[in-house]
């Protein structure tokens, strides 16, 4: 099985690349407030929409947080073979 990856609702391309890729992609919820989906995944990716004004993330985990904006997918898969591996 591959590495498991939380990504945000509206990246839907980018499921379907991850998912043809190898990885278990499941949907990150960013209203979501228990965090279960984030249970045993191994990184998370955002759209950068859910940012604030400070640069602080709403995301509570240990996991690594990649941030979609302005990067293309293979982008986006270089640096989750990289933090993962």
């Amino acid at each position: 099985m591959g590495k498991r990856v939380a990504v945000e609702g509206n990246l839907s391309s980018l499921k379907k690349y991850l998912s043809e890729k190898g990885f278990e992609v499941v949907n990150l919820d960013p209203l979501s407030k228990s965090g279960l989906e984030l249970k045993n995944c191994d990184a998370v990716v955002i759209s950068g929409m859910d940012t604030n004004l400070l640069g602080h993330e709403d995301i509570m985990t240990k996991a690594p947080v990649i941030d979609a904006s302005g990067r293309s997918e293979a982008e986006i898969l270089t640096q989750l073979q990289n933090r993962l591996s």
